[in-house]
């Protein structure tokens, strides 16, 4: 069997697609020969010229010689900018072998991995517990490989391996990758702060918002209502100041939905949307509906968001839940509202919404998803006046601007142009699960009329005007149509308890009498034998799970919690000295069943203030 045909075998099993690209792909760029030591080395050949991917002495030998530049003492996840033939992932398996290192392989062209396929038996490296080789190596199909691949529990440190001659070839994608990868780790790690931050107020808010949110109409009165009826998606990007006017005088024609930050350039455009979104649940969020004079749209709210929120649509209002919410097991005290998707923006909530309604097509505008023209928001959102207040002249505002960009963390991607642009790690992953979402609907047609940004793929490109005047000539009475499933909805509204507030009483106390039990274990020397400690203590650890409603409540509030306990595990798995002491196993499970203790009253204190608003 040739190199090619046993390497691909081997990767057949793990990244099939790939496999697949590699068997129909040449090498016509890349001469492969013999080095002077033996080994096969490579060169690029293109347009008349030629660039050595490896020594033609000794590739494995200069590959050895390239890692010595570096210390690898605690890393864990190698990020490698190039491949070409291998010979710098042999080399770092042989200089830092560990059955806990993960590889993610970025090499811009196919044609060199299949010449090191070709040149070379690669087994061995193919075999290694954790490899993944990135294709596509951009955008966001980049992105969502990294988030696939990387655990942040496990990952203790990762670091770039350069292979320069791979680089040189294409020195924008590389630059582009490596930017990415670093904003999805960030974001990974953001989103789970975001979550412990948060879940606090997600609780009090849903305490809060429960006896409106129980009598308002649900987004499931509204699923399939609007089939085949075009709606556009409203967010506040740069580039919504170009086309905003264009929608004026057609809100019987196409569905306006907005999200909560695009509402008041919307209403001082002298455009009332059908519907506007909410869900974070902070004050900030809040203050873009607050004191919007909007008279005829219906807020759709999650039933976390800023309690005033509902006060700003007072009678107006929709509820949902998030769909997977760790509070699942409280938003069951609401009946069946419906559910929506926020994968971390509005904007992602907004399109599930147009989605459940069976919009087609499907429009955005201000969807940047990127610093269009050095610009973070359209005009008119509310910290307009907060951030620019005190600016008088255009060299102030340029000075405000480019301080405000400095403070998020930029990465350079592909705008609808095909030019270079400023993202953010946030935003680019907003823009990943945008454009796969688009690809799990292929029988929708989806239209970017945003005018800039990057949201490309599996979208069609249009101005807003075209879009208008292709798919909205109809008068459809939508905002009457609106109105009447609004009326009907709130008239069949019914107060259903999903879980009873008592099975959730009922749960606390076994709760609390589990981490008591944990504790005790902990801190007693003679409670247990010795060596049926440690699988005594997961035993008690495992029952937490049996209480099904409360128990994803309390995990969402314990992520660090678990996190930490998740690592100390892992690091006794990766000790040579045997079995941890005892001493070490205790203080872990402590640690652990004391941050339990501690969710589980931020959990009380709700209940029992659910409990007060459900007797009222």
């Amino acid at each position: 069997m040739s190199h090619f045909e046993s390497n691909i075998k081997i990767l057949s099993t793990r990244q099939p697609d790939l496999a697949g690209l590699l068997r129909q792909s040449t090498c016509g760029k890349v001469r492969v020969f013999p080095s002077a030591c033996g080994s096969p080395t490579a060169t690029w050949e293109h347009a008349g010229s030629s660039l050595a991917l490896h020594s033609r002495y000794d590739p494995l030998r200069e590959a050895g010689q390239r890692l010595k530049s570096q210390d690898y003492a605690g890393k864990d996840y190698f990020i490698l900018l190039g491949f070409g033939l291998g010979y710098l992932l042999d080399a770092l398996v042989k200089d830092c072998p560990s059955e806990f290192n993960h590889y993610f392989i970025v090499e811009s062209d196919l044609e060199i991995i299949r010449a090191a396929f070709e040149a070379r038996d690669l087994s061995e490296i193919l075999s290694l517990p954790q490899i993944h080789f990135a294709w596509p190596p951009s955008g966001p199909a980049l992105a969502e490989q990294w988030q696939k691949f990387f655990d942040p529990v496990q990952a203790q440190q990762s670091t770039y391996l350069t292979h320069l001659p791979s680089v040189s070839l294409r020195p924008d994608l590389f630059k582009s990758a490596a930017e990415i990868i670093q904003s999805q780790t960030f974001q990974i790690f953001t989103d789970i702060n975001t979550l412990v931050v948060k879940s606090q107020a997600f609780l009090d808010n849903f305490a809060q918002n429960l006896p409106k949110a129980v009598n308002a109409p649900g987004v499931i009165n509204f699923s399939t209502k609007f089939t085949g009826r075009p709606a556009v998606i409203v967010s506040a990007g740069p580039s919504l100041d170009k086309n905003i006017h264009e929608l004026r005088g057609y809100e019987d024609r196409i569905l306006i939905i907005s999200t909560d930050t695009a509402l008041k350039p919307l209403l001082s455009a002298g455009i009332e949307p059908h519907f506007v979104l909410t869900g974070d649940p902070s004050y900030a969020n809040y203050l873009h509906l607050k004191g919007a004079a909007s008279g005829q749209s219906l807020l759709v709210a999650e039933a976390t968001c800023y309690p005033d929120s509902f006060g700003e649509f007072e009678n107006r209002t929709i509820t949902c839940t998030f769909e997977n919410s760790s509070l699942c097991s409280l938003s069951d005290l609401l009946g069946n509202k419906g559910t929506l998707r926020a994968w971390g923006s509005v904007a992602t909530m907004a399109l599930d919404f147009a989605l459940l309604l069976r919009c087609d097509p499907i429009v955005f505008i201000g969807q940047d998803l990127a610093h269009t023209d050095g610009r973070i928001y359209c005009s008119g959102v509310y910290f307009d006046a907060e951030w620019f207040s005190e600016i008088t002249d255009p060299d102030a505002w340029e000075k405000k601007i480019a301080s405000l960009r400095a403070s998020r963390r930029t990465v350079t991607v592909e705008d609808i142009h095909r030019n270079p642009i400023e993202s953010t790690d946030k935003l680019t992953s907003y823009w990943n699960w945008i454009t796969k979402e688009l690809r799990n609907h292929p029988n929708v047609r989806f239209i970017n009329a945003t005018e800039g940004g990057i949201l490309k793929d599996n979208v069609e490109i249009a101005s807003l005007k075209e879009v208008l005047y292709r798919h909205c000539v109809k008068d459809l009475d939508l905002r009457k149509q609106v109105q009447s499933i609004f009326e009907n909805s709130k008239a069949a509204s019914l107060f259903y308890h999903g879980v009873n507030i008592s099975v959730l009483s009922d749960e606390m106390l076994s709760l609390q009498g589990i981490v008591r039990s944990g504790l005790q274990l902990c801190n007693d020397r003679n409670v247990c034998p010795i060596n049926q400690l440690p699988a005594k203590l997961e035993s008690i650890k495992n029952s937490i799970y049996r209480n099904s409603h409360l128990a994803p409540l309390m995990d969402c509030l314990n992520q660090m919690g678990n996190i930490g306990f998740l690592r100390t595990q892992r690091s006794f798995s990766r000790q040579d000295k045997g079995e941890p002491p005892i001493a070490e196993i205790k203080s872990c499970y402590s640690s652990y069943f004391h941050s339990v203790q501690e969710a589980l009253s931020k959990i009380e204190r709700a209940l029992w203030q659910i409990e007060a608003n459900l007797n009222e």
